[in-house]
């Protein structure tokens, strides 16, 4: 949940426990430490499972290592990934996914980022499926798109530095099924890397505070003064949500509540995936050109979107990278590659004669 919206969500919690008599389960691996927030602080919450630190003990599969006392540049960690027949690599950003992809040089390997459309992201992960299954060599090299929700086991996971809650979902995804004694989970600083600003920013470097020369991630103590020590830094109602709520100037408070940051706008990929679903693709781009829209059209649509932020779309459209279709989408003229996804960069015109 965005930190600049705490406040009104919890304060949101907080009513319906206490006007509206209802009972709310807050359930996640990474606790946050919501009792160290105003609306929260006398609600005394309770904990469903007794003597809930014995289970994180008990399901320990992983064992951390921890890279944090110099930055590791890109090639090195491609040699960690090379010498793991089967690893997964997490880091913050989409360009520093591209740099390691780079690095490692491996024509085989894989990966996975919000430049790749939906249907591109499917395949993907049913072909890292099909490999780890198969016990075949197997490297993803992913941002943290595959940290929410996608159920993948790699006896490998190394993790660029960033958020504490974010490492964990990472050693998620490593000896998952516990099949091994123990999975391996490295941490590691690289060299050049960066970070997205703001929350994401300040996260990990509380983080990388807390954690300091290694911590034991499966003690909740950890995580529980990790969140206590954000929330003290980070402006827990930035966006002055509560003022508008007290007012009941519902129009600002609807303005200003957006779990979701920043304005996107998607386009469509009419050259990934079989000749069916290219052919399907263009079919449903001339109908919506043809003057038919309907939500019919945009649902077929959107496994083969990518979403871009707003503020970089009139650059790629004055570029003639993106062609309008309707409002809020376009039609992506730029490449796409079959590993890396969109390239924000132009095509030879000769690819575009038919």
């Amino acid at each position: 949940m965005p930190s600049r919206l705490l406040d009104s969500i919890t304060d949101a919690i907080r009513q319906l426990t206490t006007w509206g008599r209802t009972t709310v389960v807050l359930s996640t691996a990474t606790q946050p430490a919501f009792e160290a927030l105003k609306p929260f602080a006398d609600l005394n919450p309770v904990e469903i499972v007794p003597n809930f630190e014995r289970w994180f003990a008990e399901m320990k599969r992983v064992h951390y290592e921890w890279r944090l006392d110099r930055p590791m540049p890109w090639e090195g960690a491609a040699q960690l990934l090379r010498d793991e027949q089967q690893g997964l690599a997490i880091v913050n950003l989409k360009k520093d996914a591209l740099a390691l992809l780079d690095a490692l040089d491996d024509p085989a390997a894989l990966h996975l980022s919000t430049n790749l459309c939906g249907a591109h992201r499917r395949r993907v992960i049913g072909e890292v499926r099909g490999r780890l299954r198969r016990g075949e060599p197997c490297r993803l090299i992913s941002t943290q798109v595959v940290e929410a929700g996608v159920d993948l086991d790699f006896p490998f996971v190394m993790r660029a530095m960033g958020p504490l809650d974010a490492i964990i979902q990472a050693a998620g995804r490593c000896n998952r099924e516990g099949a091994l004694e123990w999975g391996r989970a490295l941490v590691f600083l690289p060299e050049g890397a960066g970070t997205p600003p703001g929350m994401y920013r300040t996260a990990a470097g509380v983080a990388q505070a807390v954690l300091g020369g290694g911590a034991d991630l499966d003690d909740p103590a950890v995580a529980r003064e990790y969140f206590r020590r954000l929330y003290e830094t980070l402006d827990t109602d930035a966006r002055q949500v509560q003022k508008r709520r007290q007012a009941f100037d519902f129009p600002g408070v609807a303005e200003r509540f957006r779990m979701i940051d920043g304005d996107t706008e998607s386009v469509v990929i009419e050259t990934y995936g079989t000749e069916a679903e290219r052919d399907r693709v263009r079919g449903d781009i001339s109908r919506l050109r043809g003057g038919e829209s309907n939500r019919y059209l945009l649902r077929s649509l959107q496994p083969y979107t990518v979403a871009l932020y707003a503020q970089k779309v009139n650059d790629l459209r004055d570029r003639g990278l993106i062609e309008p279709l309707a409002d809020g989408i376009g039609v992506w003229r730029g490449a796409y590659d079959g590993v890396c996804g969109l390239l924000e960069t132009s095509v030879d015109p000769d690819d575009l004669v038919i």
